[in-house]
């Protein structure tokens, strides 16, 4: 959930501990540089070779589900790896290339997230795959340059509902990707889980790979930014808007860039903060069971929409609520074509996103979607 200084409360928005000190900490790299006459490593730049490897990483080439096996001891990671000194289990991961080679790499698991790894709430963690992208294996498929990666895993195996959360989820990230290229991009696999604990509980079930954040920022000429708080000021103002808007349009809350809850924040060399929002299953789109509003915004359901961007100044909101009608066509092609989410879940997560789409068409109606905006502290 949303750290309490995050969010809207009944009477306004809360002020922000922000300093002169953090301030200054925020942008220790560019003043240091100011300071010191001697020549340094510019820490924004990008080298031209990671730009291009990132715009054109072979994972990401195509959106048809990639078939893989992953063995490794899941039943021990699923007993004992779940707390934040999770061990890496040795593990190996097969697939078959485009030109018929079967490959088998090795990897190590470690289990990763923060409510889905918890036993309590699902069966099975989310993990990292943590490939040796020196391998010479590595050459010549998908995972080609790949290091460490998240893999988004079905929290509650064999149980219909979680497969299908993970598959709405999974199509959150194409539908960002068609309003800006500062979003995450991600790889739907169908995974068969080889046990070696219990070869009895192995399983097949969806999941999806997430593009890694340095290569996320690299294709957008970035770095990402690793202060545990960045100030709403310093974030370019459309960019910032223009995520919020997405957030209210799935329906998601439970995010903040502030405190990078569910967002990264990346900084451009050309001097741009933007965040990027990533963690979609507590949105009103996934619609999952158990996501529940923070109870300081005043609703009732994730399908009640919110909007939690901050009131920004020369903003053309118009143009910005423009660029989504301009994407309404594809994005709900998007949805309606994606035959493996069933169509009673398509139904009402196209009439979730058209009930947006008639919001953001009315002027009155947009008016009102952004009075709700926070005030930027000074």
């Amino acid at each position: 959930m949303l750290p309490p200084d995050a969010v809207r409360t009944p009477r306004g928005p809360r002020p922000f501990p922000w300093t002169a000190a953090f301030l200054a900490l925020a942008w220790a790299p560019a003043q240091g540089r100011a300071q010191d006459p001697a020549p340094q490593e510019d820490p924004w730049k990008v080298a031209p070779e990671a730009i291009e490897f990132a715009r054109n990483a072979p994972l990401f080439r195509s959106t048809e589900p990639l078939e893989l096996t992953l063995t490794g001891p899941f039943e021990t990671i699923k007993k004992k790896d779940r707390g934040d000194d999770a061990e890496a289990r040795p593990a190996t991961l097969s697939l078959r290339t485009d030109d018929g080679r079967d490959v088998r790499l090795e990897l190590k698991l470690q289990t990763r997230g923060n409510w889905r790894r918890d036993r309590r709430n699902c069966d099975f963690p989310p993990l990292w795959l943590d490939l040796d992208k020196d391998q010479p294996e590595l050459e010549g498929t998908v995972f080609e340059g790949q290091n460490r990666l998240k893999l988004y895993v079905t929290c509650k195996p064999g149980k219909g509902d979680y497969e299908q959360y993970i598959l709405q989820e999974y199509l959150v990230y194409p539908t960002y990707n068609l309003l800006t290229d500062e979003s995450f991009r991600a790889r739907l696999v169908h995974v068969r889980y080889e046990d070696t604990d219990d070869p009895e509980k192995s399983f097949t079930s969806w999941a999806f790979l997430l593009e890694h954040k340095d290569q996320m920022a690299a294709r957008n000429e970035a770095v990402p930014l690793e202060a545990e708080q960045v100030h709403p000021a310093l974030m370019q103002p459309e960019k910032a808007t223009l995520g919020a808007l997405f957030n209210y349009m799935i329906g998601m809350t439970d995010w903040s860039a502030v405190f990078r809850h569910n967002v990264e924040v990346i900084r451009r060399m050309d001097g741009q903060v933007v965040p990027v929002s990533y963690d979609f299953d507590w949105s009103g789109i996934v619609n999952t069971s158990y996501a529940r509003p923070d109870p300081k915004l005043n609703i009732r359901s994730v399908r009640e929409r919110i909007y939690q961007g901050f009131c920004r100044e020369g903003v053309d909101n118009d143009a910005l609520f423009q660029r989504f009608l301009d994407h309404r066509d594809q994005i709900l092609a998007l949805w309606n074509g994606f035959d493996l989410v069933e169509p009673d879940r398509r139904k009402k997560a196209v009439e979730f996103l058209d009930d947006f789409f008639e919001r953001i068409s009315d002027a009155g109606r947009r008016e009102r979607i952004l009075r709700n905006c926070m005030a930027i502290p000074g």
